[in-house]
């Protein structure tokens, strides 16, 4: 059974809040650092789920340009397969937005060579000399350094053949002014490649979790701005690759899981469960290639409630072929005493923006990292206040299973879920705090119980 609502919908990142995730996620972390399933039955009006509104993310100031030229990055993100695969060619106009050190503009203009035109687009002045002594030792030609806006690129109106942008897309202040500035500098056959550290599968973990975008968030704000998905590439080890082109063409589809279901785009049959994972085994029904997404948040509940997972990250699945591809949604469970799932069991599974409280801590805890030791169980902690109204011994059973004192894991769970959006002023744990913040050691979570 899938059912949908259009609740009112909190957002995690209103001013309050946002001030409050960094300081937790910096101070706070700190701290404590030291220290299908079948479906049987569908019937849903489905609602595309709210995304929270994209904080972007500070930009690398040109102090930091060495850190771009590092060996390893040619085994981190594999520069020269990426290059190849645009299959630019001599006398190709390119514009690599964010060109920093110029570690690909190099690359692609002596590939475009000898007729072809890289502009190397950078807002620091700083960078963009940076950029050129490497450009004048390595004897590049063809480089043209562009000294750019926030919110304008500043290239010429439909000259460009490709547009890159290597991470950098995460820190736009202003998306939609250099989207449609983009669109604009394209030819009508242009495109753009775009990279971007994955959230879906924990391999851009080791990235800030602000620099870090999934294939559902992209696809959100680039479709508005005009653009449509050519190619989706997952060959890097942490990033992902979107190939763009101005709408007009025969883009590759792209639907929620739960849209693709209700227009019978995709066939999902049950696969191995646990507790960590909700694993579907997928057909698409239609000729077409697709991307299909899946949002945080959606909720994957058992009948009677014998168990339950939340998915903990944006989900995303590329069906090319027309046989099956398994799917796994890294996902947790809700109630802790509850039973991991088995493959016997069939989920009723709910939208994201049909529980809005777990929703948003999923929000929150999916741009965050946590010491991999206790993230896990404050997560759990944070979901079980948000869905439910647990008192402080329930809590702390729980906190008790990291070596860490259980007053502060509470704390820290709390502060999170308030965080997300939840008033944890009204809930019971909050009544308690007398019975946990006496003890509590760290002065940034003290403050937070004596300012709220």
């Amino acid at each position: 059974m899938l059912s949908m609502k259009t609740p009112t919908v909190r957002s995690p990142y209103e001013s309050r809040t946002r001030v409050l995730r960094r300081s937790l996620s910096l101070s706070l972390g700190l701290c404590v650092g030291l220290l299908l399933v079948g479906l049987n039955s569908i019937s849903a009006q489905v609602q595309s789920v709210e995304l929270p509104k994209r904080v972007p993310a500070p930009f690398m100031s040109y102090q930091g340009a060495g850190w771009l030229e590092r060996p390893e990055r040619v085994a981190e993100e594999m520069p020269d397969e990426m290059v190849a695969m645009m299959g630019l060619e001599d006398g190709d106009v390119v514009a690599d937005i964010g060109a920093g050190s110029g570690y690909f503009t190099r690359r692609m203009a002596r590939i475009v060579a000898p007729t072809g035109t890289v502009y190397a687009v950078d807002i620091q002045p700083e960078m963009l000399e940076i950029l050129q002594g490497h450009v004048e030792e390595e004897g590049v030609t063809g480089v043209v350094p562009v000294l750019s806006e926030f919110d304008d690129p500043k290239l010429p109106e439909g000259e460009i053949d490709w547009i890159l942008l290597v991470d950098v897309y995460h820190e736009f202040g202003n998306h939609e002014a250099m989207l449609a500035k983009m669109h604009e500098a394209l030819k009508s056959d242009g495109r753009v490649a775009l990279l971007e550290y994955r959230v879906e599968d924990g391999s851009g973990d080791h990235i800030k979790g602000d620099h870090r975008m999934s294939v559902r968030q992209v696809l959100s704000e680039w479709g508005p701005a005009g653009f449509e998905l050519v190619e989706l590439h997952e060959f890097l080890p942490s990033q992902h690759m979107f190939i763009f082109r101005p709408s007009g063409g025969e883009g590759m589809a792209h639907y929620d899981l739960l849209e693709a279901i209700r227009e019978g785009h995709i066939e999902m049959v049950s696969s191995d469960l646990g507790a960590e994972t909700v694993e579907l085994t997928i057909r698409r029904t239609r000729p077409e290639p697709m991307v299909i997404t899946l949002p945080v948040g959606t909720y994957f509940e058992t009948p009677g409630r014998a168990s339950d997972l939340i998915a903990l990250r944006d989900g995303v699945v590329v069906l090319l072929e027309d046989g099956p591809e398994v799917w796994q949604v890294l996902a947790r469970n809700v109630q802790a005493t509850l039973p991991a799932p088995g493959p016997q069991d069939e989920f009723e599974i709910q939208s994201a923006d049909e529980r809005v409280g777990m929703r948003d801590v999923m929000w929150l805890y999916q741009g965050m990292n946590l010491q991999p030791e206790i993230e896990p169980l404050i997560q759990q902690l944070s979901l079980s206040i948000a869905s439910g109204n647990p008192g402080y011994a329930e809590l702390a059973e729980l906190a008790s299973r990291t070596p860490y004192a259980p007053e502060e894991i509470v704390g820290l769970a709390v502060a999170y879920t308030d965080s997300s959006g939840t008033d944890v002023t009204t809930k019971r744990i909050w009544a308690e705090r007398e019975r946990f913040v006496p003890a509590l050691t760290d002065p940034g979570l003290r403050r937070f119980f004596e300012t709220r």
